[in-house]
């Protein structure tokens, strides 16, 4: 299922696809697509490392609405930064979730 991701960190604002609380491909605006790393567990949990970037992001959310709501972490080793991260249906997927 797709759905648009909005971030306090600009490289995960972008979209992304997911099936179940598995991530299958995600694309940043700016530093375009990756595959994650999903980490496991009963929610969304999993790390993005764009090229272009020196550290890895890791991301935890849970199911909200009609899509996922937690926080990104950005894994520099030095601030360890928590920011928001939430992926919303793309309004196409959220009406066929809907049976409409």
């Amino acid at each position: 299922m797709s759905y648009t991701t909005t971030s306090g960190f600009s490289d995960l604002v972008g979209s992304c696809e997911i099936t179940g609380t598995n991530v299958t491909s995600y694309t940043s605006n700016t530093q375009g697509t990756v595959t994650p790393t999903n980490l496991g567990g009963p929610n969304l949990h999993f790390k993005v490392k764009f090229d272009a970037v020196t550290h890895p992001y890791v991301i935890n959310a849970n199911a909200s609405g009609n899509g996922f709501s937690g926080n990104a972490k950005d894994n520099d080793g030095l601030t360890d930064a928590d920011e928001t991260w939430a992926a919303t249906a793309t309004a196409a997927e959220a009406a066929y979730a809907k049976g409409e």
